[in-house]
């Protein structure tokens, strides 16, 4: 099959997908438009009270909400280094907006925007699955399904954080990455060079994934030396980035910083409580950086020191795919248990069966090189998250940056028992079954937290 050109009956194909995915990203993003409706479109305080003290969806931020509210450098820069500029065009389009409607427009960009962005990862996802691995349309849509079934990769369609922008960006790599390996050429630096710069400039953590995705082109392919100066030329993205980054830290970042200095030391002064507590703050924090495993300025949030297999049950593979019916979406680090466990047996033995399909799915695909791809983007993860415990008390809200291996592994699987009937209608069965049962149980719970 050229991958490169599409019949008719293809196009249509596509058409039908997208309509479904515009759908259901279109319903969900509808529904988070009722979180919040009043005091986020109509705010009787100002921004960050608005929505930072009101916003709880399971540890994700609601920066991009106050962005575009009215524009400040709020992400950290060493993690995100581009992604508060990529956010002032539509701060400057709601501030037209709010002008014209006279309600705060945040949430209607966002809206749109995470729509857009969601129906661009369905189409991904589908793709991949579709033309590089050639499943058929039924097992595509199955499998694409079932990975927005996951709990955490629900959520980021909707919710505004920057896993919504990373999400396409990774699977845009992956699809890259794989039509260069099904065609048995590289990845040409036009299409790696662009995206390194991009998916680095939303989060920093992305540079690897891209780069993963290009080596896995590259090798057996050119001879090491050609490798080593391909990637050479990541310097010159990694330094335009470093410099924009630089540029920031000493311009709104510094003023950033030096109002909420200003802030914090004026409502001192007038509330001696309140400085009481910034210095307890203050100092807690010096000591909770003396307990990190990595302390580095650019790898914080290390020194949970939680179990590491029990994050893997509850958290990983639990919460990240399937939420918990206690705590639901509740924030670690707010008032959320680190590690909660499910009231009923049967969502570990769904939990395990998701995980049995990707272990035997990876086995399956063990010679591909697209297999073993989206293995190392998952590896890297699982190494920085539940290796360094980076960000682990909340680490199921990174299932968007690495859960696109399991749909991978199993279409594996599939294509491996597609000559024993029998087996592989077991697998298309079970697959249904988990599909329906996490859209079902993720959606509901999503649902009466938004509305309540």
């Amino acid at each position: 099959m050229n991958i490169m050109r599409f019949s008719p009956k293809q196009h249509k194909e596509t058409l039908l997908v997208a309509l479904l995915g515009l759908l259901i990203m279109a319903s969900l993003n509808v529904i988070m438009l009722q979180y919040h409706y009043d005091a986020w479109t109509n705010p009787k305080v100002g921004f960050w009270s608005a929505f930072y003290n009101r916003f709880e969806l399971s540890g994700f931020d609601s920066f991009t909400y106050i962005l575009i509210s009215k524009w400040r450098p709020l992400y950290a820069l060493f993690r995100h280094p581009l992604l508060a500029a990529m956010m002032w065009p539509f701060s400057e389009l709601n501030g037209w907006l709010t002008s014209v409607f006279g309600i705060n427009c945040a949430i209607f960009i966002v809206a749109a925007l995470w729509t857009l962005l969601a129906l661009a990862s369905w189409l991904l996802m589908y793709r991949i699955l579709r033309r590089l691995m050639e499943m058929t349309m039924a097992h595509s849509l199955l499998l694409t399904a079932w990975f927005f079934s996951f709990s955490h990769v629900m959520l980021v369609t909707f919710t505004p954080d920057h896993m919504s922008l990373s999400l396409p960006l990774l699977l845009l790599a992956v699809y890259l990455a794989g039509k260069a390996i099904k065609r048995n050429r590289a990845m040409p630096l036009w299409q790696s060079l662009p995206l390194l710069f991009v998916a680095t400039g939303v989060t920093s953590t992305n540079m690897v994934k891209v780069g993963l995705a290009d080596l896995f082109t590259q090798l057996g392919r050119k001879p090491l030396s050609h490798v080593v100066r391909h990637f050479m030329t990541y310097l010159v993205p990694l330094a335009v980035i470093a410099g924009l980054y630089f540029y920031q830290q000493e311009t709104t970042q510094a003023e950033e910083t030096r109002s909420n200095h200003e802030l914090m030391v004026k409502k001192a002064r007038r509330d001696s409580t309140f400085a009481k507590q910034w210095e307890a703050d203050k100092a807690e924090r010096r000591e909770r950086r003396k307990k990190q495993i990595a302390d580095v300025f650019f790898i914080t949030n290390t020194e949970h020191n939680i179990d590491r297999m029990p994050s893997l049950v509850e958290n990983v593979f639990g919460e990240g795919l399937l939420l918990h019916e206690d705590y639901t979406l509740m924030d670690a680090n707010k008032t959320r248990p680190v590690l909660v466990r499910y009231n009923h047996w049967w969502y570990y033995a769904l939990e395990a069966m998701a995980v049995l399909l990707f272990a035997v799915g990876a086995w399956c695909g063990r010679r591909e090189r697209l297999m073993w791809m989206t293995m190392a983007m998952f590896l890297f993860d699982m190494a920085l998250h539940v290796g360094l415990e980076f960000a682990n008390a909340d680490v199921y809200i990174m299932t968007a940056h690495w859960a696109f291996v399991m749909p991978v592994a199993v279409a594996y699987l599939l294509k491996r028992t597609d000559k024993t009937p029998a087996l592989n209608m077991a697998v298309v069965c079970s697959l249904l079954f988990l599909t329906v049962f996490a859209w079902g149980h993720n959606l509901k719970l999503i649902v009466e937290h938004i509305i309540r």
